[in-house]
């Protein structure tokens, strides 16, 4: 099956390199996006891609924080008003329309990317696909029998009610993970992703703390303030068609995997439900 046919009829936002991270973040909030392709206004090429890790990033967790440190002296109200392409990726990760979609499983696997561009041989935009897309679209492919366990991803990093914004952030870029289990007293109390970090922008709370122009205002908010309380989980032993179905009807990218202690001994993460893919199309 080629890529192309499972993402044609999707419908794709856009912005440029000038276009501002504000009204980017707006764009991501308003659409529930995760990331947003850049574009050249006049040929429709692809030279960017902005991602909510891109947004992690800037808002603490690495390099792109230095726009706002640095050049603007922490004041993130003239930082997010900075074009786009200050914190875009420009090496985006494409695939051509006519890849197959093991092509694309690879690329995710390989490269620990959830989406990437379609583009055709001019590098001009025609669509997008992510994981959730081709998990959507093989989901039937699942063996009824087949349980997660041997997908889990068992080596999890956590954070804390109290941990503030900004240290959650180095922890997410410094490991390449859209998403943190919140632990306390070895219990599972909350989830923090992304996505929420664009949430937090976009929201009436971040906006009245911009006013006063510093950062930290809102990267020292604590974790127990902004992550989500009522986390949808998964046990062993769970039937690996049910959870990802769970996923797709829910919108989430993972699962904590707890256990009758509520006690986090794993995540099942919409890349783990690709390995599984791997393994079915390497078998034929």
């Amino acid at each position: 099956m080629k890529v192309i046919k499972i993402a044609e009829n999707k419908k794709i936002i856009t912005v440029y390199p000038t276009t501002t991270i504000r009204n980017a973040l707006k764009t991501m909030n308003e659409n529930r996006y995760r990331r947003l392709p850049v574009v050249n206004a006049g040929n429709n090429k692809v030279v960017g891609i902005i991602t909510s890790m891109d947004i992690v990033d800037f808002m603490g967790g690495g390099s792109k924080y230095n726009l706002i440190r640095e050049k603007h002296g922490r004041n993130l109200l003239s930082a997010i008003n900075e074009p786009v392409r200050e914190i875009m990726e420009e090496n985006v990760i494409t695939l051509k329309e006519n890849s197959e979609i093991d092509d694309a499983i690879e690329t995710f696997l390989n490269k620990n990317v959830g989406g990437v561009p379609i583009v055709n041989d001019e590098n001009q935009l025609i669509s997008l696909i992510t994981e959730r897309d081709i998990i959507r679209s093989l989901i039937d492919k699942i063996d009824e029998n087949a349980v997660i366990d041997d997908y889990i991803t068992r080596d999890v990093i956590v954070a804390t009610p109290g941990e503030r914004l900004k240290d959650v952030a180095r922890t997410m870029v410094r490991n390449g993970f859209r998403r943190l289990p919140v632990v306390s007293e070895e219990r599972l109390v909350g989830i923090i992703t992304s996505t929420d970090f664009i949430k937090l922008l976009g929201s009436d709370w971040a906006f009245n703390h911009l006013k006063t122009g510093n950062v930290r205002e809102i990267t020292n908010v604590r974790m127990e303030e902004i992550m989500k309380k009522d986390v949808i989980t998964a046990k062993e032993g769970n039937k690996l068609k049910d959870i990802a179905k769970t996923m797709i009807d829910n919108d989430i990218g993972a699962l904590p995997v707890i256990d009758e202690n509520n006690r986090v001994v794993g995540i099942i993460t919409e890349k783990d439900i690709l390995k599984y893919f791997e393994d079915y199309f390497s078998k034929r």
